[in-house]
């Protein structure tokens, strides 16, 4: 990053050379403008956007990827995307010399706008180890998804907006009912996942390889919801959970007055909750983390809370290694250390977890 920034604050010097100089006659001086804008518009693409891979896996497999499909009938109309029909694109890693039944499944679902690739460097990690991972995106959630027919759909502006509008909302009611309709779309998308995964038809190659006993639903924020919800509907299909900063959504009961009322049931699942700067010192102030909150607090083993400092919200994720200037203006300047220090830090909390639960 510091060489990127140094190239694209030489180019500026580059501009203001030419711009000044006065012994360049009129038509060649105007071209080295152009030109000079150019290599400036160019230099700063790559300071914000350098679009880094993801870092190297440290597991002893080789790792590939590919790209499934899944379709069910949708009763949500405005989240079909071929008739009556929601097609969830979703990539898959898995490590060389698959065996049939032996390969426990990590299921992924991204934050809001997320794609399936929103932490390809856990994804590789978990793979080169062993694991089978699904990241899925979601049509109009994902900010943008491909499909089977080559198509891409753009997120849905409206969900967008929603999104946007409801942070810090005092409106407990009106944010109650807007994060179900989130919610439920995607709790769809993952009951179809599952219950391709576990019944005895195989839709794509990779099915079989899964061992169906040793299933993670993992998700960062609005996706970690989702896994959160879908854990507790169905706890004797899941192992146990991975999260990446989270609220438990759909353990909301209700409202009273300026709080959420939240389920007095225990979380029946092991769950690993990795939190960043951007909650950890003020969750017990939220009112939307009351859950979490109690998970912090109780004294039952299987619910493993960690803090990666340095770092914020969308930090956790390879975002970070896409835009990492954005992103620390996204998080707030929270972002102060290495992306690799920090995704290494989270890669190294998930490999603990799951060699306790997931064995």
């Amino acid at each position: 990053m510091t060489i990127r920034l140094l190239v694209f604050l030489f180019s500026i010097v580059v501009l203001i050379l030419v711009i000044v100089q006065k012994k360049v006659i009129k038509w060649p001086k105007a071209l080295l403008i152009v030109a000079a804008l150019a290599l400036v518009l160019y230099t700063a693409f790559l300071y914000l956007i350098p679009c880094l891979p993801a870092l190297k896996p440290s597991g002893s497999l080789a790792v590939s990827s590919d790209m499934v499909y899944y379709r069910y009938e949708s009763d949500i109309p405005e989240m079909l995307t071929h008739g009556n029909e929601r097609e969830i694109p979703v990539q898959v890693w898995f490590p060389e010399n698959l065996q049939a039944g032996k390969h426990p499944l990590l299921l992924f679902s991204p934050g809001s706008f997320g794609t399936g690739t929103s932490n390809e460097t856990l994804y590789l990690e978990l793979a080169s180890r062993g694991y089978i991972v699904m990241g899925i995106s979601h049509p109009y959630h994902s900010f943008f998804s491909d499909m089977s027919d080559g198509k891409s759909i753009m997120v849905d502006l409206d969900f967008l907006k929603s999104v946007m509008a409801s942070q810090g909302s005092e409106d407990l009611e009106g944010t109650l009912a807007l994060s179900k309709e989130w919610t439920q779309v995607r709790i769809d998308d993952l009951n179809l996942i599952l219950d391709k995964i576990l019944d005895s038809n195989i839709d794509n190659e990779y099915e079989q390889y899964i061992d169906t006993n040793r299933i993670v639903l993992s998700g960062h924020s609005l996706g970690g919801s989702v896994a959160l919800a879908l854990g507790r509907q169905r706890s004797e299909d899941i192992r146990a959970l991975m999260i990446l900063e989270s609220p438990f959504l759909a353990d909301i009961t209700g409202t009273d007055g300026d709080k959420f009322v939240f389920t007095d049931e225990e979380y029946p699942l092991p769950v690993l909750h990795i939190y960043s700067d951007a909650l950890f010192s003020k969750i017990d102030q939220i009112t939307t983390y009351e859950m979490n909150v109690r998970l912090m607090r109780s004294d039952n083993p299987m619910y493993v809370n960690r803090h990666i400092s340095g770092t914020g919200h969308f930090g956790l994720t390879d975002m970070i290694l896409l835009t990492p200037v954005l992103t620390n203006m996204f998080d707030g300047g929270l972002d102060t250390r290495p992306s690799s220090e920090t995704l290494v830090e989270l890669n190294g909390y998930v490999l603990n977890f799951l060699e306790q639960y997931n064995k």
